[in-house]
This record gives structure tokens, sequence and C-alpha cells, in this order.
């Protein structure tokens, strides 16, 4: 098989997860003064108890507000426990917290030698799901890797989020690759069930550093919401993106 493009999950996958209950620590503080000062009330730990697993829950309706799934999600928070928020406010709040969750997770070292070389001879795309595409492009221009990707698909955009076949379609169309001709790695079995499902051959990276990594903020312990890869799927599966340089020949 020759492949033709390369296409990439973001997180877990061409960025790291360092220490991430730190990380949701962090956030918890940053949401909590960046709510005070706008005139919440609640002590600090009746708030962190709010706050549990404030991801997992049902994305807010889109009311054609032109806020991201992110600042929906905050607003709605909010209204749960009696705080109205403007929309600057709601976005100042939601880049802060999204910024100081981000200061625990880094690119892997590997990344850009590795997307230098495939681009070389392959399009190069990123999918991800993430609520604040903002915040994603940020990271892309501050991290260099923006330049590399012919396109960018994130679900806070498309309206789609991984497994689901759909937000692969995105990039497929506007490379012009082929799906039978791609490779996509992904660090997740959402990665890999997506990437099969759209006609993608799904490759997994699994780092010993991926176990444990807590996916949502929940007070009082870690919350492991990361999907683990298991054994029973075609993936192959590596443990640095190194070894993508290799198989995409």
């Amino acid at each position: 098989m020759t492949y033709t493009g390369v296409f990439f999950d973001l997180y877990g996958t061409l960025l790291v997860y360092g220490d991430m209950e730190t990380a949701w620590a962090d956030w918890l503080e940053v949401f909590y003064a960046g709510l005070c000062r706008r005139g919440l009330t609640l002590s600090k730990t009746a708030f962190a108890e709010t706050c549990n697993n404030f991801f997992a829950r049902p994305e807010p309706d889109d009311n054609g507000d032109n806020l991201t799934v992110y600042e929906r999600r905050i607003l709605a928070h909010c209204q749960a426990i009696g705080l109205h928020l403007d929309e600057d406010a709601l976005r100042s709040v939601a880049d802060e917290t999204a910024k100081s969750w981000q200061g625990h997770i880094t690119p892997d070292p590997q990344a850009i030698p590795v997307l230098t070389e495939l681009a070389k001879t392959k399009t190069l795309a990123l999918i991800s799901d993430f609520d604040h595409p903002p915040h994603l492009y940020r990271l892309l221009a501050d991290f260099k890797l923006g330049p590399f990707f012919k396109t960018v698909v994130v679900s806070g955009e498309v309206g789609i989020t991984k497994p689901d076949p759909g937000i692969f379609s995105f990039a497929l169309e506007r490379t012009g690759v082929e799906p039978e001709n791609v490779i996509y790695v992904g660090d997740t079995m959402k990665d890999v069930h997506g990437a099969l499902a759209a006609g993608l051959t799904p490759v997994l990276i699994k780092r010993d550093s991926d176990n444990n990594v807590q996916m949502d903020y929940t007070n009082g312990g870690v919350h492991d919401t990361h999907i683990k890869a298991d054994h029973n799927h075609p993936a192959q599966v590596i443990s640095s993106l190194t070894s993508l340089i290799d198989i995409a020949r």
C-alpha cells in the first residue's frame, strides 16, 4: 500500500499530557478566581463540587449565539449557579481557563522532526475533538505546528466528534486524498474506530506515560475518562512518533 496522506489527532498524539491532576487543579483555581471577580459568592469548596465532570455533561444547544462549545458550557454552568456573564467576560474566562489547563500539555519533542520529514512526500492534516477552537489555533501557531497541515478540522467548528466517520470526510474532501491512501494517527479507541469507519488506516500511539490520564475535572481524585487501547483491533500500535516514518513510506 502506498500512503499519500498522514492525518493526525492532536491531544495525546502530537501533544503529550503531563501532570493532569495538577492541570485540573489549576483550571479550577483560574475558573473560580475569574468568576469571583465577576460576582461569584460560593466558597471554593462548594464551587468545586459544582464542577465535577464538567466536560462529561451533555453539550449545550447551539442557539446561534456565536459561542464555542466550551463557552456555552461555561455559560450553562454559570446560569445553573445563578451567575450572569456578559459575552466579553465569558470569552475571557474561557481563554484564561483553557490556558491554565494547557500549561501541563506540551508538544512531543519528536513532533516537529517527524512532521518535517513526512511533509516532504505526504499530505498532512489534523483532525481534533476540541470544544474551544480559538485556543487550538493559538496553540498551533505558538508551537509552530500549523504550517505543516493542509487543513485543520476541529469538532467544535464542524459539529461532529470522533468516532463518527463524518469528521474525517472534511479532511479528505479538503485535501483530495483518497481514504485508502491515508494513515490516521491517534491515541484512543475513538481514533481507531472512527478511522476504520471512514476507510483510513489507523495507527495507535500508546506511550507508557498515557496511563491514568485525567481527562475531566473531578473533585477529590483522579477520574480517568481517557479511552485506553485494547488489543482487539487491526490498528498498528506504536510507542513513538518516529515509527511513523517507516510505516508511511
